[in-house]
């Protein structure tokens, strides 16, 4: 009888995480502006700033615990899926794009976000040239394609945002 009542009990304990869980899924999507890839929301702002503006502002997004930041960029898919995003907003030819990849005390880049650096870059060829200690996707006017530039800090370009689902 016991061994029944388990069972029983285990089973009511199964459905009703199920039926929570089908009730919470929806919070694991992006909210409108904001679109979904892999386990982030991403958000592209279109008014132009600074680096440091644009990273104040996408901290300005940071919800329950979730911290936002100017987006890290750690797979081709990543880079891709934000090529993607820049040019449905601005067509092919593009705009200049900050992300999160900045010089940090040591010169080095790091990502803003405190991912560890050393795995996946994009840089167009002869960059970082030194000239910057930002990073933005150059545009398509001189077939870059896309590819990183480091730049300074004070020009004015728009951003892209990122967090993780659950926000």
């Amino acid at each position: 009888m016991a061994s029944s009542f388990s069972v029983i009990t285990c089973s009511i304990l199964v459905a009703l995480l199920q039926s929570h869980f089908l009730i919470v899924s929806p919070c694991m999507s992006c909210i409108s502006p904001w679109t979904s890839f892999g386990n982030h929301c991403y958000l592209l702002v279109t008014d132009a700033k600074t680096f440091v503006e644009a990273e104040q502002y996408c901290q300005s997004l940071s919800r329950l615990g979730k911290p936002s930041y100017l987006a890290s960029i750690l797979s081709q898919e990543e880079h891709d899926f934000l090529v993607l995003l820049i040019k449905s907003v601005y067509g092919e030819s593009g705009m200049k794009t900050w992300f999160g990849y900045r010089k940090d005390e040591s010169g080095s880049f790091a990502w803003l976000d405190g991912t560890p650096s050393g795995g996946y870059t994009n840089w167009y060829a002869a960059q970082p040239s030194g000239d910057g200690d930002c990073a933005e996707f150059l545009d398509t006017t001189d077939d870059f394609n896309f590819l990183w530039n480091d730049m300074p800090c004070y020009e004015r370009r728009r951003s892209v945002c990122k967090i993780a689902t659950r926000f």
